[in-house]
């Protein structure tokens, strides 16, 4: 019964839209017409579309000015990726019935998919002028008018529209952009002062309106919006940053510095943008005496307000750490990661915590557990192989160290590694080993001061490629002339080359910059004086070299009987 209902419904439809008009078309077809056109729109609401066209298609040919086919084919035919087909319709449907507002809109949205903004435009002009007052035609039409730069008219028919309807947040943003677009500073500030005046008690476009006077250097009209605004709505949740930047322009970074801690205690602004903030005013900031207070301050700030988050614990932490209290500064850093497992910066200053406090153990178990979290960071692996050293674990700490190195990107990290490798080699006798890692370590940072020193050093004591040690021990102290480790170095291989007098000019200057001078540079002065005939002096310097340490076992022998053993 519905059914019957519907198509007498619509062929009383078709009636009155002048299908009947042709007194020589057959009823039949009107009838077909109608039929195909139900099935049509049945099969539509079911998603079949391809039996949809069909039907819509035989309503066509049982009447060819069915428009309202021709509306419904145009979409179908659309949306099957025939939109040559689909636009041809609606054409001519706006033909047929040039006053169905549905079909000109489709036909409109027909142009916008072809970019003619033109003919857009022109279907949109009609449909305003039968509903000047609708939003929802306005807001593509100034869209197309936007596309087609005609910024004036774009102005022209907002003003229109507010005139119908009043001053409105949509209409203003509006005529703001497009005005921003032509340049006109003077109309963005009469237009926000306009909506500003409309809404008094809003403090959102106060605010904006304050930003644009900041913009045009109109201070003074920013600055009294800003304390309206913090009155009206003390947790805005931007007031206490804008009011931060308006002092630092001013210079007054004391009142910067109280609207930066309102800021981050501002309960409705959000954590991420406080902890840029943070990084901003800090940024912003040269090092200076106060620099440390500041981040106390802020810091606590951040844990008051943010009891579960990481960042107040961690600057706390820093805080700690850069006044040399590092066991405070571990116990905040361990705070920050309980909160955020992922935090990189915690996790590496907790370990250069337990690094300064020289706690082995510490350092292993935190490399360990932030290996978990970057099983791919190739620092971590450093510190473990560190830490391994340190409770002499050499074996072990060479094959993390090793891992490490195969992660490592970076050259002078790499260094590091093959530079730590060589040590432990060293400390296990394996002398070739340790020579192949000073290698590898050369080719990736040739003028590695510690390792050209260490590598050069040893090559004496074994008594080989002395040449070649004493080129490298020469870049140290090309390097830096005054270091008495290199010094010593370099007067020891010219001692085992056998030119001692250049050996004793080079090992005095050890004691001229280093007023502490270690046992073993006394020890190697005795041997120098010993070859040069100055037997007397070669023991004096044997003795205060075994009143200090660190010399060779044949330290005493050399002083019992005043002769050189090597």
């Amino acid at each position: 019964m519905r059914r019957i209902l519907f198509i007498l419904s619509l062929l009383s439809a078709i009636s009155i839209n002048g299908f009947c008009q042709d007194t020589l078309q057959p009823k039949a077809n009107l009838a077909q017409n109608a039929e195909f056109f139900s099935k049509g729109i049945e099969e539509k609401y079911n998603e079949n579309f391809d039996m949809a066209i069909g039907n819509f298609e035989e309503a066509l040919k049982a009447f060819p000015e069915d428009h309202a086919s021709m509306y419904e084919l145009s979409a179908l035919y659309y949306n099957q990726g025939l939109p040559e087909k689909g636009f041809e319709m609606i054409k001519k449907a706006v033909e047929l019935d040039s006053t169905n507002k549905w079909y000109k809109i489709r036909l409109a949205e027909f142009y916008k998919q072809n970019y003619d903004y033109e003919s857009f435009v022109n279907i949109y002009n009609e449909l305003l002028e039968n509903e000047p007052n609708n939003l929802d035609y306005l807001e593509v039409y100034i869209d197309a008018l936007l596309k087609l730069e005609r910024f004036e008219q774009m102005i022209e028919k907002l003003d229109v529209f507010e005139d119908n309807i009043g001053v409105s947040e949509y209409i203003s943003m509006m005529k703001i952009e497009t005005y921003n677009l032509l340049g006109n500073e003077d109309k963005v500030i009469e237009e926000m002062e306009k909506l500003t005046k409309a809404f008094p008690y809003e403090t959102k476009y106060m605010s904006v309106l304050a930003e644009i006077y900041m913009q045009s250097k109109q201070e003074d009209k920013a600055y009294d919006l800003y304390l309206k605004v913090k009155e009206l709505n003390p947790e805005d949740p931007y007031i206490n940053t804008s009011l931060l930047e308006y002092y630092q322009k001013k210079g007054e970074i004391d009142k910067a510095f109280e609207e930066f801690i309102l800021t981050i205690k501002n309960k409705k602004l959000d954590y991420n943008t406080k902890a840029q903030i943070y990084e901003y005013w800090f940024d912003s900031k040269e090092e200076s005496d106060d620099i440390t207070e500041e981040a106390e301050i802020a810091g606590n700030a951040f844990i008051e307000a943010h009891p579960d988050k990481e960042l107040g614990y961690f600057v706390i932490g820093s805080v700690h750490f850069n006044n040399g209290d590092f066991v405070n500064a571990r116990k905040y850093y361990q705070e920050a990661i309980a909160r955020d497992s992922t935090s990189f910066a915690a996790w590496y200053q907790l370990i250069i915590a337990d690094m300064e406090l020289n706690d082995a153990d510490a350092l292993y178990e935190h490399t360990l557990s932030a290996q978990r979290f970057y099983p791919e960071q190739p620092l971590f692996y450093l510190f473990n192989g560190v830490a391994l050293i340190e409770m002499d674990k050499l074996n072990e700490a060479v094959k993390i160290l090793e891992k490490g190195r195969f992660l490592s990107a970076n050259k002078e990290l790499t260094a590091n590694f093959d530079t730590y490798i060589a040590d432990i080699y060293h400390e296990l006798g394996e002398k070739e080993k340790m020579y192949k890692q000073y290698d590898k370590v050369l080719r990736n940072d040739p003028e590695n001061v510690y390792v050209l020193n260490n590598y050069a050093y040893f090559l004496s004591e074994d008594n080989i490629r002395l040449d070649e040690a004493l080129k490298m021990s020469a870049i140290t102290i090309e390097k830096e002339p005054q270091n008495a480790t290199y010094l010593d170095t370099y007067a020891w291989i010219l001692y085992k080359l056998e030119r001692y007098k250049e050996a004793k000019k080079w090992m005095e200057k050890v004691f001229i910059y280093d007023k502490n001078a270690s046992g073993v540079n006394y020890e190697h002065y005795g041997d120098i004086l010993y070859r040069l005939g100055e037997t007397k002096k070669a023991v004096q310097n044997w003795k205060k070299a075994k009143q200090l340490g660190e010399t060779s076992e044949f330290i005493d022998q050399k002083i019992k009987d005043e002769k050189i053993y090597e």
